[in-house]
């Protein structure tokens, strides 16, 4: 289930599932990591007030990046699955 906030009018939206839509999740992502990009630089000058927010905003780009990668592998083609697993063969040899 995603949820979208109207910023303007602070309402609460359900998105259901079957409506997601990937450029309304990868708008959310973007929003995200622009908090956490926010919050990391309170955080360099103040850590004690603004730490524990930027992991929280953190952890919310993390749910956000996931939505995303679950709403376009439901919809890949089997070259575009050999692609991502391509990509991700490689980004997890770069973490060793």
């Amino acid at each position: 289930m995603l949820l979208h906030i109207n910023k303007n009018s602070s309402m609460v939206q359900r998105i259901e599932e079957d409506s997601n839509d990937i450029a309304i999740i990868a708008a959310r992502l973007s929003n995200e990591l622009g908090g956490w990009a926010q919050y990391k630089e309170l955080a360099a000058n103040n850590a004690a007030r603004y730490e524990t927010i930027m992991v929280q905003r953190f952890q919310h780009t993390l749910v956000a990046l996931n939505d995303l990668v679950v709403a376009m592998r439901t919809r890949m083609t089997e070259k575009e699955e050999a692609q991502w697993q391509n990509f991700c063969s490689s980004v997890l040899a770069k973490e060793s």
